[in-house]
This record gives C-alpha cells, sequence and structure tokens, in this order.
C-alpha cells in the first residue's frame, strides 16, 4: 500500500509527472531505465537543493517532457502525464 506524502510538491511531481531514471548513462542501455517517484528521486541525486531546483523547473515550465544529465551518471527524464 502507497503512503500519503507529506511534502505537497513531491504529491504534485508524483501526480502530475512520470519520473525515469537511468543511472550511468554511458554503460547501460536504455532498457535499464527505471520508473520512479519524486521521493525517491532523493536518493538517486543525494542532493535535496538539486532535487528542489529540478522540481521548481518542471512546475515552472511548460514543456511536456524534460531531460537532466546530473555529472553523466544520472539520466532523468521526467514527463507529464
Amino acid at each position: 500500500m502507497a503512503l500519503k506524502s507529506n511534502n505537497p510538491t513531491n504529491a504534485i511531481i508524483n501526480r502530475n509527472f512520470i519520473i525515469r531514471v537511468l543511472e550511468n548513462p554511458k554503460e547501460n542501455h536504455v532498457k535499464n531505465t527505471k520508473l520512479t517517484s519524486a521521493n525517491k528521486l532523493s536518493g538517486y541525486l543525494k542532493d535535496e537543493p538539486l532535487k528542489i531546483k529540478l522540481f521548481k523547473k518542471i512546475l515552472d515550465g511548460e514543456k511536456d517532457k524534460y531531460t537532466f544529465l546530473i555529472i553523466s551518471r544520472l539520466k532523468i527524464e521526467i514527463q507529464s502525464k
């Protein structure tokens, strides 16, 4: 059973966007991409201010899909539902 988020921003992100993460994109094939939630994204990034910056960009932006490459070790795709 899924737990409700105590963070309203994470709840909005989870409700409106699909988040896919690919670790080490130069070595891993795209089929190894994992679906994740806004809460679990912190574990991949290990940088809460960066996560907040990314979420602010997608919430304020008008695109349907965003792709972020974090120090060439992590590729994050966020797509609206």
